[in-house]
């Protein structure tokens, strides 16, 4: 049925989200008092997830290019009657946006292929090419570079997409690592019910294939050193 038919969905008693998309947010795991940033956020589904998580209690930043799914995405926040901060602002950009205040938490749910969604979107497997997986990664690389410099030592960055490439996945990280010394991945499993945790790669990532309850997903748990850069 269409969504604004469900009992409640108007008054903001319910939302509907993939089981995939519903762990992004604990494995965040934002508690109350931080500053927390979701970079690509439209439609809003995890950015009220995560108030919701934190009995909203954080300084939540919501951030989307489009004007368009920014409409979108407060009129969404406003059915759940949440308070957020909505930029039509670029990820990549910060020094059109950021107020130079680092954020405790940071959700980089970035453009992907979509494979991982091709069940929702059967058009993927014919407007979607091997050769663009390159500039898919050439943009989220920089994506997370330009997150991580807003992210507090002891910080938390998880990186996301919804693509079941490697290219766009377990490659980003190893590269983004390789670069980046003061970071380091932690295993999504100590974040997970108990149900999830078999959905979890050798490297520690939230990487499950889709099945007929759950949607391809990525999720990459990064921490930064509260050792000073100069310490290292």
């Amino acid at each position: 049925m269409p969504v604004d038919d469900l009992p409640g969905f108007g008054k903001g008693q319910v939302s509907v989200q993939d089981i995939a998309a519903q762990l992004a947010a604990p494995i965040l795991a934002p508690s109350a008092g931080q500053r927390v940033l979701d970079a690509c956020a439209a439609p809003g589904g995890k950015t009220a997830h995560m108030l919701e998580f934190s009995a909203r209690q954080i300084d939540m930043t919501a951030l989307e290019i489009s004007a368009q799914r920014c409409e979108r995405m407060r009129d969404n926040l406003q059915r759940l009657g949440m308070q957020v901060s909505v930029l039509n602002a670029d990820a990549s950009d910060p020094s059109a946006w950021w107020d130079g205040r680092p954020f405790d938490r940071i959700l980089l749910d970035a453009p992907c292929s979509g494979t991982g969604v091709i069940r929702k979107h059967p058009d993927i497997r014919w407007n979607r090419q091997p050769e663009g997986l390159a500039g898919y990664q050439q943009t989220q690389l920089e994506l997370l570079q330009t997150a991580a410099a807003l992210l507090k030592p002891g910080g938390v960055l998880v990186y996301a997409t919804c693509s079941l490439e490697s290219e766009e996945n377990q490659q980003v990280v190893e590269l983004f690592l390789a670069a980046n010394a003061a970071f380091a991945l932690t295993d999504c499993r100590d974040f997970l019910p108990a149900s999830a945790t078999s959905l979890v790669d050798t490297q520690g990532c939230f990487a499950p294939l889709p099945t007929e309850e759950i949607e391809g997903f990525f999720a990459a748990r990064l921490v930064r050193s509260s050792v000073p850069r100069s310490h290292q």
